[in-house]
């Protein structure tokens, strides 16, 4: 059975994934992510960790099916470029589709890494029976993918999927992105932690929660999930708050698209028992019963793997994505 290579980039890390096409994992390494002046060497490295994989398997050049990479921004996959991110300073304009093909003369695939991710979860996820689906990754930001008729929807600009950056607060919270009243600013756990530490400002005694954390600057998304695991009530009250309003963004897309499965993955997922029940409610609230009651709402099925598989897929995606 032919194999593919599937590379995930992040800001901190590459994780490169030796698979087989039916999305079996084989063999896993990760390095680290060099930036700035250094950004070509995480590129060398990512080579020599490429050839070790195949080497240590035992795969030669004439197996491998194809290499797919994931990696954010709005990428454009016919140039192969990597495009700008504010967490990968140094490494835009690199040409890096060109590099790997010239280097292991196969071809290769890139595209953004929640839209990899979202045709992963088609091929070998949760998504495999249906051909409309959307991902929504909740983590430090809020990220997503589209795929319609069993394609990935890039959008004019291959900006398609930013579910991020829908308003869902006109006026509201300020983004990242500079915009204000983005679904960000309120759902990812950047948002939860901003929230955390506003209660935080606004209380006049102390809580259970600020007895454990007194320093504000210290809370992060992690810290507030701690918190309502011991029980907090401020915190499970900004974790409801941040679920509420991603409710409506998932309404919104239930609304506007009309997918068969909706599928949840990212960091905050972890916390989603303090979340889920307001989620679900605004869901309800704000959707077109026809529409949501076509909808199903799943977690990812690939867990830690959803970034590689995710880039292994677009190998694979049908012609046209």
């Amino acid at each position: 059975m032919r194999k593919i290579v599937g590379i995930d980039i992040g800001g901190t890390k590459i994780s490169c994934l030796l698979a087989t096409k039916n999305g079996q994992p084989l063999d896993e390494k990760t390095i680290p992510t060099f930036k700035g002046k250094m950004a070509h060497k995480s590129i060398r490295e990512l080579l020599k960790t490429v050839e070790f994989l195949l080497k240590q398997n035992k795969v030669p050049l004439k197996d491998i099916q194809g290499i797919g990479v994931a990696l954010p921004g709005p990428v454009n996959p016919q140039k192969g470029t990597v495009p700008w991110s504010p967490n990968m300073p140094g490494w835009k304009g690199r040409p890096l589709s060109k590099i790997l093909r010239n280097k292991f003369r196969v071809p290769v695939f890139m595209d953004n890494d929640a839209n990899a991710a979202a045709m992963g979860e088609k091929l070998f996820g949760a998504g495999r029976k249906v051909g409309n689906l959307i991902y929504v990754t909740v983590s430090t930001g809020v990220g997503g993918g589209i795929v319609l008729n069993g394609k990935v929807h890039r959008g004019a600009s291959f900006c398609g999927g930013e579910i991020g950056h829908m308003t869902v607060v006109p006026g509201g919270n300020r983004c990242q992105c500079g915009k204000s009243g983005c679904l960000e600013a309120y759902s990812s756990g950047t948002a939860i932690a901003l929230a955390a530490k506003k209660r935080l400002r606004n209380l006049r005694s102390f809580s259970d929660f600020r007895n454990a954390f007194r320093s504000p600057d210290l809370i992060t998304g992690e810290v507030v999930f701690e918190a309502a695991k011991f029980g907090d009530v401020t915190a499970r009250k900004v974790f409801a708050e941040a679920g509420k309003f991603l409710g409506v963004g998932l309404a919104n897309l239930v609304n506007v698209l009309n997918p068969e499965m909706i599928v949840l993955g990212g960091s905050v997922m972890k916390a989603r028992a303090y979340f889920w029940k307001a989620m679900m409610g605004a869901l309800r609230e704000n959707s077109w019963p026809m529409a949501l009651s076509a909808c199903e709402i799943r977690l990812t099925a690939l867990g830690s793997y959803v970034g590689n598989l995710g880039a292994a897929a677009l190998v694979l995606e049908p012609a046209g994505g």
